[in-house]
């Protein structure tokens, strides 16, 4: 099982959205990345090379970029 960090960046953002989404955003960051995080799936996946990040999660109309 991996383990999840968030920046401070990342931390701030978060706190600005509404209850429920932060809610819903830390449940499914913690369901899709627990388990085989390096694998691509309908709502993840590679992004070209680039230096904002590396992979991309969809949940809902949300986008996080890890």
């Amino acid at each position: 099982m991996f383990q999840t960090e968030f920046s401070p960046e990342a931390r701030e953002d978060l706190v600005q959205l509404r209850k429920f989404d932060q809610k819903r955003i830390l449940e499914e960051i913690e369901i899709q990345l627990s388990h085989q995080p390096d694998q691509e799936t309908r709502n993840r996946k590679r992004l070209r090379p680039n230096q904002l990040a590396e992979w991309e999660l969809r949940i809902g109309s949300f986008r996080v970029f890890l």
